[in-house]
């Protein structure tokens, strides 16, 4: 429009200029593209404005609103790991969540053992062979989140070396060829850290050491023997 105008002390554009000027216009599709979001971000501030008018009339469903801007801001990138645990926590366990409160420690007896390992090892060979799913590390049975903490100060001196642990568990126990589809990290929850194992359908079966095999149904570990595993292991790695 700048360019267009005439004149020194008094600018001016006349309408024979303007007919002549022009405009980058985006394509047709372009412009689609731009009515539909436009649509969305309305729709999305009037479900936000609607949470928050429900929020304000009936804090009784403070729950059931947070779960639904949880599933929202994960969508959009805006949820945080911890605030991903901690909606996981309240959803309970299912088919794809496990909640284990320690990896080796025994809480009652607080002692190290191979058992309680062995249990959150069941669960990602499970996970591996079925659909997938994540193993919550450090949140109790009933979505409380104690956290590893005092698992690490106890048996590990340090969360590296806990973590190498865990990492040493499943190279000897669950298979290197299985990495790719295991992602483990430490989350922080103010001054708790949880361990998050997120766990993707691997393709071809996974063995707990190298002979047992695990499949989940909802919402527990079971471990299939003989013609059952033959008949699984058919079925659902065929592809």
């Amino acid at each position: 429009m700048r360019s267009l105008t005439r004149g020194t002390v008094i600018p001016r554009i006349t309408k024979s200029d303007l007919s002549q000027a022009q405009f980058a216009v985006p394509s047709l599709k372009e412009q689609e593209e731009i009515v539909r979001s436009h649509s969305q971000l309305q729709a999305l501030r009037t479900a936000i404005a609607n949470f928050q008018r429900e929020l304000a009339l009936n804090p009784g469903r403070a729950s059931a609103i947070r779960g639904q801007v949880d599933g929202m801001l994960e969508t959009i990138g805006g949820l945080t790991e911890a605030d991903k645990v901690m909606s996981l926590a309240r959803e309970g366990e299912s088919e794809t969540l496990e909640f284990k409160e320690s990896f080796s420690l025994d809480v009652r007896k607080g002692t190290k053992e191979k058992y309680i390992e062995l249990s959150a090892l069941k669960t990602i060979v499970a996970f591996l062979n079925t659909n997938g799913g994540v193993l919550l590390i450090g949140v109790a049975d009933s979505g409380d989140i104690p956290g590893v903490r005092c698992e690490v100060e106890k048996f590990h001196k340090s969360t590296d070396a806990f973590l190498l642990h865990f990492k040493n568990q499943l190279k000897q126990r669950v298979g290197e060829q299985n990495y790719p589809y295991i992602n483990h990290r430490l989350v922080g929850l103010g001054n708790a850290n949880v361990l998050m194992v997120d766990c993707k359908p691997a393709t071809s079966p996974c063995y707990l050491d190298g002979k047992e095999f695990y499949v989940r149904t909802n919402p527990a570990t079971d471990k299939l023997e003989g013609p059952k595993l033959v008949e699984y292991v058919q079925n659902h790695f065929k592809k």
